[in-house]
């Protein structure tokens, strides 16, 4: 699974425990096991927020808090096939339209009995600088020669330097992110030049290089749910038999044609994807133990790691990576997209058994 299934597979399971049985709900284990940050004070640098309706972003367990309902559940329905014929997507924002897109399990969808609302997960890479304009020019005039400083800045802008002051204060971190790194390499020749041969003392490099060096959590992948209106209750799939079946058949045909033509590691990989749908699970992996710790049922369980198995997709090396003559061609297209089709239907089907 992408990190984008598994954070989502997190907060279906982990948030129908929570509405389901909040005194049960093992808030620091899910967050220990998969290194996501769901509530406001956590330690972890990967986080998962929530935009809602009016755009406020909130924590994953805050947005909890703000939907109590007896009847409140999570479920996972699928991405329509193309988002453009969905008439409830039109006129959402193009970001909205980009993640739905981008691919994943699908909308995450909150139901009580009254509304249904659905959002759509995205993958954000945290920003490397956290500073602000403002910042930016706070920390220039604490240095030894902010005037040279300012018309590095200026020129890295494309601004009059009259006219820098008023430009920077409008700028977000999101605005300097490509400006920083060249003005760093500029703004430390102007530095080391103003301080003659014996170049800037040791306290002012530190103080440099601790104001720009990035935030910690600069490498950590992180998620928000974007909100995508309404849900719809029919897109919901929760008939885990059904979806067991589908699996367990696409998994028998693509494993035959794999011995018919002689592709014994992938024959073998099949066979052991079908083995899990009797296996007991156990916890050697991290999404079979975030299904065991939110007390999902065991066919669920299994389901589930069968799919997650079975997800050979990808680039070079993968099942997709493959291409034969003729009628062969055209069946091993047929039995990929089969396969790939109910193995999205399994992964949605078993979470949505959290909801129960």
């Amino acid at each position: 699974m992408r990190p984008i299934d598994i954070c989502t597979a997190v907060l279906v399971t982990t948030g129908n425990r929570a509405l389901r049985e909040p005194a049960k709900a093992r808030w620091d284990a899910v967050e220990e096991l998969l290194g996501l940050r769901l509530r406001p004070h956590s330690p972890f640098d990967s986080r998962v927020t929530f935009v809602d309706v009016g755009g406020e972003h909130v924590s994953f367990e805050e947005w909890l808090e703000n939907r109590p309902a007896p009847s409140a559940r999570l479920w996972l329905a699928p991405f329509p096939q193309t988002p453009s014929s969905d008439s409830s997507l039109q006129g959402l924002p193009e970001d909205i339209h980009e993640a739905i897109d981008s691919g994943g399990l699908g909308f995450l969808v909150y139901s009580d009995g009254q509304r249904l609302e659905r959002f759509v997960p995205r993958e954000i890479q945290p920003l490397t600088y956290e500073i602000s304009g403002p910042q930016l020019h706070a920390f220039i005039l604490g240095r030894g020669h902010p005037s040279a400083l300012f018309e590095v800045l200026a020129t890295e802008l494309g601004v009059a330097p009259e006219a820098l002051l008023g430009h920077i204060a409008s700028l977000s971190p999101d605005d300097l992110q490509d400006v920083i790194p060249r003005f760093m390499s500029s703004g430390s020749d102007v530095e080391y030049a103003a301080s003659g041969d014996a170049g800037p003392d040791s306290a002012d490099v530190e103080t440099w290089n601790a104001f720009f060096s990035p935030s910690p959590a600069s490498s950590s992948l992180s998620f928000e749910f974007l909100y995508a209106g309404p849900g719809i209750e029919s897109d919901l799939e929760r008939d885990l038999d059904s979806a067991r079946t589908e699996l367990a058949s696409s998994l028998e045909a693509v494993q035959a044609f794999s011995h018919a033509h002689s592709l014994r590691s992938w024959e073998k990989h099949f066979r052991r994807a079908l083995l899990r749908l009797s296996l007991e699970p156990q916890p050697l992996e991290d999404l079979v133990e975030l299904l065991l710790l939110n007390g999902l049922p065991t066919p669920a369980i299994q389901l589930a790691l069968c799919a997650a198995s079975s997800d050979v997709f990808g680039g070079m090396g993968s099942w997709n990576d493959m291409s034969f003559e003729g009628q062969d061609h055209e069946r091993y297209i047929a039995l990929s997209d089969r396969l790939f089709s109910s193995t999205r239907t399994a992964l949605r089907t078993s979470l949505n058994s959290s909801a129960g």
